[in-house]
């Protein structure tokens, strides 16, 4: 049996907590004031197991127009109301209200309890039934079972409790299946256990050591314990109205209007794409750019609604909008948003988030009306494709795609399988493809990725002719701007698989790419490795080197290359080794330490005669290549020489 959370609805003084406590025993007006007042404030919590055996959880809610906000805090988690009127007064404001709130919130099952049943006559009660079926014809309530009752007597208390049973039959689950979210309508400390936190689980499970982020804060925070029905439990599955004791935050941290969830897999924003209605009754039309009170959860946020199709929206019409919140949101493609005017404060409109992480925009592009369409009624795999195109060549992670469309990332896996393409293989009926990170891309942008891998290496190749190649990392850095460094990562890689690229040492170079000589640069060239041989292990400098080689030959360009392609070592800017030179500089080092365990300067200098303006960049290089290890004034034998030699 899924879990089901039942909502009261209704005027002041017309019964509900009364209603609630005849329901279940459990008296739901907590705070002292209420007490005194006689009137609910904020929201109150019950609980009941039903004939059919289902327990449902009951949040019994403030009908005063002056708490309202409590109201909602507590409406938007509930999956069946129970709207209260009494038969003595009949339709009231706060029931209109009220209901407008139910069906903003799209709540769609629901019972109607005409309390205070015993007070009044059967004409009146007829009247007063009337009355109410009149409201409910135009609403997401229509044809909900009216059940006269009294709190008082008892009398209609177990022909409410089998209507409930009923509607309770049709109530739509929630994704347990998904990342945790819960909107926090409660905190409260407890001696010896800590800050305790209430809320109905949207999305999602949550157990006892699981970790959660606090948001839009973003601390992360334990779960100590978790309770249904003041009943503690291993495990609380979305739909439960539940309590959390939690560790890592004080209770001065928390506030109703937070939300916990599954780390990493939200992000708050200020800026919500949304599908947005007025209410026919809804006193005069709305102007773009209006401040307005957005209850989305349990929390309520100031912003403004730029409409992106006109300038205002009459009564009952509606248009694609952009929330500008003034503080953070945490919101998925789905989510309702009640709206109320700021001052006065009254309901007039909802929306339906279309996507909770869009780009800032005052009126629809060219492109934006189909995205948001698509995003609005299209098909998963569709939806998809949306998000991928807007967020061309660094494609949308899954993870994030699941919070932006609404579904799990199950579903969205299972509807994009029989049209993902894995990244070293896209074919002609891909619509897109996913990389190993899970990250997904449109077909075209991932081959314009690999078209810019590959047009800049060779675009260096041409602007440097006599280098082996691009180094990996400044290729990366040369694309950093166009694509994103885990689509390099994989490009390259499929690039390289694909031989359209080769890697040769760290550098990346076209298949067919070699150094490009002038007939002078041979020449200097090899003028270049006879000068660096002609005197042993002390090698002239690079700058005596380059003097005497015509500028036209590009000498520093030379010496690069050399460097590049092995033929020398580079020791420092100004020294270069030639590569047979150099090994039978290490070959001394290493035959030194067959009969020596350290290795002086003087003894250094001594085995391959040089100065010690060679020894000691020599020396250092030794060491940060591993064959020597530097100890107080002499070396030892570094890695490459404690290591057993390759078979």
């Amino acid at each position: 049996m899924r879990p089901v959370v039942v909502g009261t609805a209704g005027h002041i003084d017309h019964g509900k907590t009364a209603l609630v406590r005849r329901l279940t025993g459990i008296d739901t007006d907590r705070l002292k004031e209420e007490k005194e007042r006689g009137i609910s404030i904020d929201l109150g919590f019950a609980h009941r197991t039903l004939p059919s055996g289902r327990r449902v959880a009951i949040v019994d809610v403030p009908g005063h127009e002056r708490f309202v906000k409590n109201m909602l805090a507590g409406a938007t988690g509930i999956d069946l109301v129970l709207l209260v009127v009494a038969a003595d007064e009949g339709v009231m404001p706060q029931t209109r209200e009220h209901l407008a709130i139910v069906h903003l919130l799209s709540i769609d099952r629901g019972v109607v309890a005409l309390t205070k049943s015993d007070l009044v006559d059967p004409e009146t009660l007829a009247v007063v039934r009337s009355e109410v079926e009149e409201l409910l014809k135009p609403t997401s309530l229509h044809g909900s079972p009216i059940v006269p009752v009294s709190a008082v007597t008892g009398e209609g208390i177990d022909a409410l409790l089998a209507a409930l049973d009923d509607a309770v039959d049709g109530v739509r689950g929630r994704d347990a299946a998904g990342p945790a979210r819960l909107p926090i309508d409660r905190v409260f400390p407890v001696e010896g256990i800590g800050t305790v936190v209430t809320g109905t689980l949207w999305n999602g499970t949550v157990r006892p050591g699981d970790s959660l982020e606090l948001l839009p804060a973003g601390s992360l925070v334990r779960v100590r314990q978790a309770q249904v029905h003041d009943q503690t439990v291993e495990e609380a599955h979305a739909g439960q109205r539940l309590a959390l004791a939690i560790h890592g935050v004080s209770r001065e941290d928390v506030r109703r209007g937070d939300w916990l969830a599954t780390p990493g897999r939200y992000l708050p924003s200020r800026i919500l794409d949304v599908r947005l209605g007025l209410l026919d009754s809804a006193p005069k039309p709305l102007g773009s750019r209006s401040r307005l009170r957005c209850h989305l959860g349990s929390s309520e946020i100031l912003g403004r609604a730029v409409l992106l199709e006109r300038d205002t929206l009459a009564p009952g019409e509606e248009c694609w909008a952009q929330l500008r919140l003034e503080e953070p949101a945490l919101a998925a493609a789905g989510d309702r948003i009640v709206i109320r005017s700021y001052s006065p404060a009254s309901t007039i409109a909802g929306a339906t988030v279309v996507d909770p992480a869009p780009s800032k925009r005052a009126r629809l592009g060219a492109d934006d009306r189909g995205r948001l369409e698509t995003l609005w009624s299209g098909s998963v795999m569709e939806k998809l494709a949306a998000l991928a195109e807007e967020a061309g060549p660094a494609g949308i992670a899954g993870e994030g795609a699941a919070v932006r469309l609404g579904a799990g990332a199950q579903s969205i896996a299972e509807a994009a399988s029989s049209a993902v393409a894995a990244a070293i293989s896209v074919d002609a009926g891909a619509k897109l493809v996913r990389l190993r990170d899970g990250r997904l891309l449109t077909p075209s942008a991932w081959r314009g990725s690999l078209d810019r891998v590959v047009r800049t290496v060779a675009r260096y190749g041409e602007e440097n002719k006599l280098r082996d190649g691009i180094p990996k990392g400044e290729l990366k850095s040369l694309l950093s701007r166009e694509v994103p460094g885990s689509v390099f990562d994989e490009a390259l890689e499929v690039l390289l698989h694909g031989k359209g690229l080769v890697l040769k040492g760290d550098r990346v170079q076209l298949p067919d790419a070699a150094p490009r000589f002038t007939p002078e640069q041979e020449r200097a060239l090899a003028d270049l490795e006879r000068k660096l041989s002609s005197r042993g292990f002390q090698v002239p400098e690079v700058s005596e080197l380059t003097r005497e080689i015509p500028a036209a030959a590009r000498p520093t360009e030379l010496i690069r290359y050399l460097a590049d392609s092995g033929r020398a070592v580079k020791i420092t800017s100004e020294l270069f080794y030639p590569r047979a030179l150099w090994e039978d500089l290490e070959g001394r080092v290493r035959s030194h330490f067959g009969k020596s365990s350290t290795l002086t300067m003087a003894a250094f200098k001594e085995t391959i005669q040089v100065s010690r303006k060679y020894a000691v960049p020599i020396l250092e290089h030794l060491d940060r290549t591993g064959l020597t290890r530097r100890q107080g004034d002499e070396r030892v034998p570094g890695p490459r020489l404690q290591s057993p030699p390759r078979p």
